[in-house]
């Protein structure tokens, strides 16, 4: 028998205003005059991981891309038979993955008060978290636990080689967080995750999947 997925209504969490000076909202509005050539650039880059991460789950499962970008691997996705539905803070890049799958704008800082608690089966989220610091990271780690049904895998990428701060790039200057691969691992685990395995290199790389409760609820 088909598995079948669904979405229910979303609840409400209060949340403080961003400030005009926030380096997450400058470092992503930096994307939009060349969303075009980024889509392009990145394109061919973690056909792999994806298939990696589609086949751990049975099919088909319901997956949040957190940070989409453009929506390439939302169409990646659902050649696997899975259900997507993607998130960015970027209003270009959400325009173009709407062509792939529902995508709305959101900041990673506030995911958890777009779904219900325990909505998705897989929680990707590719370079996502680069431009937030220690402290927005882990606490958004904590929301991606709480979205994701126990049991539930993550993946998750994000720097780890060069310095923390502001890089001045050819299209603009973009806040950078860079983690040890085993602070990262820690902070994973620490949001609620049994991690998996851990691949080094330019980027950290994280699988994991979200613990079960260690008893069942009393009825």
């Amino acid at each position: 028998m088909q598995r079948q997925v669904r979405i229910g209504g979303v609840k409400s969490r209060t949340t403080s205003g961003r400030g005009q000076l926030d380096p997450v909202a400058e470092s992503v509005a930096v994307y939009s005059a060349r969303a075009d050539d980024y889509a392009a650039v990145h394109a061919p880059k973690m056909a792999d991981r994806v298939e990696r991460f589609a086949m751990s789950l049975p099919a088909p499962s319901l997956i949040l891309d957190a940070g989409c970008g453009p929506g390439r691997d939302l169409a990646r996705f659902q050649t696997y038979e899975h259900v997507v539905r993607g998130v960015d803070l970027n209003p270009v890049f959400v325009a173009m993955a709407n062509a792939h799958a529902p995508t709305s704008q959101c900041d990673l800082r506030e995911v958890a008060t777009r779904f219900p608690t325990g909505t998705f089966d897989g929680i990707w989220a590719s370079a996502s978290l680069v431009h937030l610091d220690r402290v927005d990271a882990t606490d958004v780690l904590g929301q991606f636990a709480e979205l994701l049904r126990p049991g539930g895998r993550m993946y998750v990428c994000l720097k780890a080689t060069g310095r923390t701060g502001w890089l001045d790039e050819p299209d603009g200057r973009r806040w950078y967080t860079v983690w040890d691969p085993d602070e990262f691992a820690s902070a994973v685990a620490g949001a609620g995750f049994a991690v998996d395995s851990v691949d080094r290199g330019p980027y950290v790389e994280v699988w994991a999947a979200r613990k079960y409760a260690s008893r069942p609820p009393s009825c």
